[in-house]
């Protein structure tokens, strides 16, 4: 791995006219591991591994006698509440946080990266994962096509228009073209890279747009050779964290490294006015009383939308409800409009736990959804309403994200529900234990049931295959307490003719009978607030937090914070040393 300050994940070059060096850091690609993703074919039904990565290691200041919170795979943990922050390479903005950040810079509805860009890598569950977020040639050509794009869109807008006032802060002539370009420049480049910026910075700018300007005879066309710099530089296309580069030491970020860690955390885009106010004044310290302050104020943000859409869109599967499609023989009524309103439903539950300052189990046991006229024929509960309204689940099978659409139907198969697809989605995503992978030479599971049968009898016939007992004892019964609920999420006491059982058990032996009985059986386990801590951890640090001495510090967090609120929980990350801090690499 280079050791220049720059490391990125991804090649050298030149992009347009500005310098791009970028050093090369190895990644990795999407583990192994389930995905969340509605199969396409017809898979046997095995568990698959789940990667891990590098993390950093435990420090002092470990939690005396508290018991194992994660020994089911034989690995006790003991949690801590220090750990070397890691190595956390520079990381490229994906594709959400690209398109949110040129919204909030230049105005524009549209969304260049979602609609040209490939889809970026995903490692431990996420796409903010700084070694996987590799730049390729072809990304370089579509980000160069989208910036030329944003340029013309602003500069083409009238007069009279806000986003181009806010940004031309005077008319480019003749008489003082140097002085209006520094101008326009040294304020759009500070809210571009997110920082202040140097007059070698500016001025290297100012150069290059008259220099365009000599040779064009035309101000404008120099202005948005200029601003299309700005945003092929490293310093917008990159979180840069800089610190000591050369010291193995943990050393905390500065307030404006803070500023953009707390924005993309909370907000999936650059910090606004008023968190870089709050950083100039160096008021983001962990002790300064403000942090608390800007971490309240920017979760009840319109802007907060955006860790809805990345986060739960990812941990919580809603992205991929989006594309699934069932089997219109074996689901007729299963339309578009079904379709679209899963993950909806899901995104506004979860939004409603933060807002509400509901407690992290409120996940498991919230006893109210939110529903369209669409939802609620699908669950056969009372909502005529076109807009998504609140509904209360009292006395309805339904209780938390277990029962809604979104999960439901992307741990199926389109023709059929999937127990082992949902008993991995239930281990992987809420109690961070995943199974073992499935042995080699695995038979393939008979998706066609004899006449009576119901699934979870042909699972049990295929359970009596000895190469297929050791991970089907361990998925099968955790899967069948969601048989109640067929693959697009409707409530059914039948499976093919015969009656539903859904009674199993998790790892530990505990007895479930359906879907409320596990929801209640993992909001009382002790991994479930250490999963979610890791998973935010993941999410928020950028980098993997699965081997033991990290998953001992995502320990400390949960546990001390497993009977808080959500709002409590994002404050808890947020003021982790993992969030406050970072480390270079020793030369």
């Amino acid at each position: 791995m280079s050791n220049s300050i720059f490391h990125f994940g991804g090649v050298q070059g030149v992009l347009a006219s500005v310098l791009f060096a970028c050093s090369a850091c190895t990644g990795v690609g999407s583990p192994d591991g389930y995905d969340g993703k509605p199969a396409q074919g017809v898979p046997p039904d095995s568990p698959t591994a789940n990667g891990g990565g590098p993390s950093g290691t435990a420090g002092a200041g470990s939690i005396p006698n508290v018991p194992s919170a994660n020994e089911r795979g034989g690995t006790k943990i003991v949690p801590t509440t220090t750990l070397d922050p890691g190595r956390v390479v520079l990381r490229r903005l994906n594709r959400s946080e690209f398109d949110n950040t040129v919204r909030d810079l230049l105005g524009t509805l549209s969304t260049p990266a979602q609609s040209t860009f490939a889809a970026d890598d995903v490692a431990d569950g996420f796409d903010t994962i700084g070694s996987t977020l590799a730049m390729s040639s072809l990304l370089v050509e579509n980000i160069d096509a989208a910036t030329t794009t944003l340029v013309d869109e602003l500069l083409a807008r009238p007069a009279g228009d806000a986003w181009r006032a806010r940004i031309l802060s005077c008319t480019p002539e003749a008489s003082g073209i140097a002085a209006c370009y520094t101008q326009i420049l040294s304020a759009f480049m500070k809210n571009a890279y997110r920082r202040p910026v140097t007059a070698e910075e500016v001025q290297t700018r100012v150069a290059l747009a008259i220099s365009v300007q000599t040779s064009s005879g035309d101000a404008m066309r120099g202005l948005n050779a200029a601003l299309k710099s700005v945003l092929l530089s490293p310093h917008f296309l990159y979180r840069v964290e800089l610190g000591d580069p050369t010291s193995a030491e943990a050393t905390p970020l500065n307030d404006f490294e803070l500023a953009s860690r707390l924005s993309y955390f909370l907000w999936s885009t650059m910090p606004d006015t008023t968190l870089l106010q709050a950083a100039e004044d160096k008021k983001l310290s962990p002790a300064a009383a403000e942090l608390d302050a800007q971490i309240d104020r920017m979760l009840t943000d319109p802007k907060s939308q955006g860790f809805i859409d990345s986060f739960a869109g990812q941990w919580l599967s809603t992205r991929e409800a989006l594309s699934f499609v069932a089997d219109d023989k074996v689901f007729p009524t299963y339309d578009d409009a079904l379709r679209t309103a899963m993950p909806q439903e899901t995104k506004l539950f979860f939004k409603a736990l933060i807002r509400e300052e509901q407690p992290l189990n409120a996940l498991m046991l919230g006893s109210f959804t939110f529903v369209n006229d669409r939802l609620a024929k699908q669950y056969g509960i009372p909502g005529g309403q076109t807009e998504f309204t609140r509904v209360s689940l009292e006395g309805t099978p339904r209780m938390g994200i277990l029962t809604q659409g979104a999960f439901l139907a992307t741990t199926s198969y389109p023709f059929r529900t999937s127990p082992v697809r949902r008993a991995n989605w239930v281990l992987e995503r809420l109690l961070c234990d995943p199974p073992p992978p499935a042995p080699a030479n695995v038979p393939a599971f008979a998706d066609t049931l004899p006449a009576g049968a119901t699934l979870r009898q042909t699972f049990e016939a295929h359970r009596q295959n000895p190469a297929c007992a050791g991970c089907h004892s361990v998925m099968d019964p955790i899967g069948f307490a969601l048989e109640n609920f067929d693959a697009i999420g409707t409530y059914r006491t039948q499976d093919n003719g015969a009656a539903v059982d859904a009674t199993g058990s998790l790892l530990d032996g505990t007895p479930l009978d359906g879907a409320k009985s596990l929801s209640r059986a993992i909001a009382s386990d002790a991994d479930y607030p250490i999963c979610v801590a890791k998973h935010l951890l993941t999410f928020a640090v950028g980098r993997s937090f699965s081997d033991p001495a990290a998953t001992a510090y995502a320990a400390g967090i949960g546990l001390q914070k497993k009977d808080a609120t959500w709002p409590d929980f994002l404050r808890a990350i947020a003021r982790s040393q993992a969030f406050l801090t970072r480390r270079g690499e020793a030369i």
